[in-house]
């Protein structure tokens, strides 16, 4: 508490910042972590019931491994035509992709604003430092070194936030590509086999 005092009032919405960038963290890893599009070899026995039982079958077992994709598969195993078939499939994929992009721009907004936020407040410090100095009317070089080192308080608050919060924005979006091209890997293999 005594930074956050110390750094001056610029550090209160970094705090709330930080507070809510590790909350969409937190979300986002749960939700790329948990909602994976199974392997090829975990969806292998889902087409091949698909082939011998039917549609229902199939989605009911894609139901107990990945309900999230349960939408995208019907898509998949529905029987209208092969161009509205696709069109469906690219309509529901992008909603099920959509899901994972949520809240990915706040991150990096955070990531650009953060930094920003932390040198202004550097910047009002040393406003006041030197304010402070000459109305003071001597030089003391201790008095203008402690506001200096009070001031760049938040230019490292900033960073700390900035950080990681780019970092993780970056490693999203990476997994979020990555479950794009497996989907979209995915249902083309399946439409050629239904050519």
């Amino acid at each position: 508490m005594n930074l956050l005092q110390q750094g001056g009032f610029m550090m209160w919405p970094l705090l709330v910042l930080s507070i809510a960038s590790l909350a969409v963290m937190a979300e986002r890893f749960i939700v790329f972590t948990t909602r994976r599009l199974p392997s090829a070899t975990a969806l292998s026995p889902i087409f091949d019931l698909f082939q011998t039982k039917g549609t229902d079958a199939a989605l009911h077992e894609v139901e107990g491994i990945a309900p999230t994709y349960l939408q995208f598969f019907n898509a998949l195993f529905n029987d209208l035509p092969l161009p509205a078939k696709e069109q469906k499939i690219h309509h529901v994929g992008e909603e099920v992709l959509f899901s994972f992009r949520r809240r990915l721009d706040f991150l990096a907004t955070v990531a650009t604003t953060a930094p920003l936020i932390g040198l202004l407040g550097t910047v009002l410090g040393m406003i006041n430092a030197f304010s402070r100095l000459s109305a003071s009317g001597n030089v003391d070089i201790t008095m203008l070194a402690g506001g200096i080192w009070q001031a760049l308080l938040t230019t490292a608050a900033g960073l700390s936030v900035a950080i990681p919060s780019l970092l993780a924005h970056r490693w999203f979006c990476r997994e979020y590509d990555k479950n794009a091209f497996a989907m979209q890997h995915m249902s083309n293999t399946f439409l050629e086999g239904c050519k």
